[in-house]
């Protein structure tokens, strides 16, 4: 070693995800832990929130169901056959734990609204035991509360469903915690089951930490930070919290909405700012909006990319690989997928955009709809530059618009259009003396 250099303890962590829980009061087919909140599952914002604190060992312990899930493919799985607590389940994940892991943090995968901070909080810890609490702004609620002594060093973690008379303490127990490792091998063993319960407690870890003079410490946060989801009711609310974060973050950048309430937006949208978003308006997943375009009114969008100063809507939808570049207007009742709109392109109503790239200038009349699926395949429409499709027209794909063509109002175009053509496909028009004064006698004498 050279002279002056010492050696740094480096500390191994790991974290342990409390995932096994069948959550029957979800009342739902899907694992608890996969519902989503703003289109990313529960589970999915554990571990992306885990990934702040750098740690050596990611362990999920969960269900038999969940085992060969793609969501835990980088992390080491630990199956829970049957749900005997949360101390059963830690118990479960130290013993996949690396052997040289020196801290451990324990979660759980129903707390999608997890602040990083928080964690980064817990990490700072020096405790061989440190607790996650939350002052509870309702004492009737159901966490259970934190024994501190005079230091506020918690001594206890007591369930209010085992004892009514606790709930009087306003310090929740956020159910997140670190250990050292060493300590919580030496603990584990003492763990007991709850005689009315019959599971074992987690929670019980800290009383007995407290008795065998083992150092504790408490972390505050915010409770909104730890909501648990164990309803469909709890999911809703934790949507309404997310939702407000994200907007929020979205308007500190330049978004403007002008009814953010009314609004969704999907955790990875990407909007630029001077962007105008109206009411009711679904950005969906992989969204991306550049700057001051105008999303109107009911609007509804996923897999799309908007470039600058476009207009969308109202009662849009833009859906599967959509492009839409600088200037073009997408109006009242347009369906595009999987199309590329260019510059300066228009259509303002009704129409059905499928399959197809329009040329830049372009102006699709009122009604008209591109047929790009026969039953078995779909095919391409390309529209050129400053084309003029007339209202109610029909484009059966493939086919080729080209640059300047004109196609007459009602026709259904079969066959490739050249260019600065005008193309019309309509039978002759035919008119039958006074038969409206017939067809009407013949049904009055009925």
């Amino acid at each position: 070693m050279v002279l002056g250099q010492t050696l740094a303890q480096t500390t191994m962590k790991a974290v342990i995800i409390l995932s096994a829980g069948h959550g029957k009061r979800m009342k739902s087919a899907l694992p608890k832990v996969l519902h989503k909140v703003a289109g990313k599952p529960m589970l999915q914002w554990v571990l992306d929130a885990v990934k702040t604190l750098k740690v050596d060992q990611v362990i999920v312990v969960t269900s038999p169901e969940l085992e060969h899930h793609e969501i835990l493919k980088n992390t080491d799985v630990v199956v829970q056959e049957f749900p005997l607590g949360t101390g059963d389940a830690l118990k479960l994940g130290v013993q996949k734990l690396n052997s040289n892991i020196d801290k451990l943090f324990l979660l759980c995968a129903d707390t999608p609204l997890l602040n990083p901070q928080d964690l980064k909080n817990l990490e700072h810890s020096k405790a061989d035991l440190t607790v996650v609490g939350m002052q509870l702004d309702d004492l009737n609620k159901s966490y259970g509360r934190i024994e501190c002594n005079s230091q506020c060093n918690p001594v206890a973690i007591r369930e209010t469903k085992h004892n009514e008379n606790v709930k009087n303490i306003s310090l929740g127990n956020a159910g997140v915690y670190a250990f050292k490792v060493e300590m919580l091998k030496e603990l584990l063993p003492h763990l007991e089951i709850n005689s009315e319960s019959r599971e074992i407690y987690a929670t019980d870890l800290v009383e007995l930490a407290v008795k065998q003079k083992y150092t504790t410490e408490l972390v505050i946060a915010d409770e909104e930070n730890f909501l648990g989801v164990n309803t469909l009711v709890e999911l809703s609310q934790a949507e309404n919290i997310m939702q407000h974060r994200i907007k929020t973050q979205h308007m500190l950048n330049g978004v403007h909405f002008l009814l953010p309430d009314t609004s969704y937006i999907n955790y990875d949208a990407e909007i630029g700012a001077g962007t105008i978003i109206e009411q009711s308006v679904h950005i969906g997943k992989n969204v991306h909006i550049a700057q001051n375009v105008k999303i109107l009114g009911f609007s509804y969008l996923s897999n799309c990319t908007v470039e600058n100063a476009a207009s969308i809507g109202p009662f849009a939808h833009l859906r599967g690989n959509v492009v839409v570049e600088e200037h073009p207007s997408k109006g009242n009742f347009v369906e595009v997928k999987g199309s590329t709109i260019s510059k300066n392109a228009k259509a303002k109503h009704l129409s059905y955009i499928g399959d197809a790239i329009v040329g830049e200038g372009a102006n699709i009349g009122a009604g008209t709809i591109t047929c790009n699926y026969n039953g078995f395949e779909k095919f391409k429409t390309h529209i050129g530059k400053n084309v003029m499709i007339g209202a109610n027209s029909t484009l059966v794909a493939p086919i080729m618009i080209n640059d300047g063509a004109y196609i007459a109002a009602g026709s259904v175009i079969t066959e490739d259009v050249g260019p600065d053509n005008l193309a019309i496909s309509r039978t002759q028009q035919q008119e039958k003396n006074a038969w409206a004064l017939s067809f009407r006698a013949k049904y009055s004498k009925k």
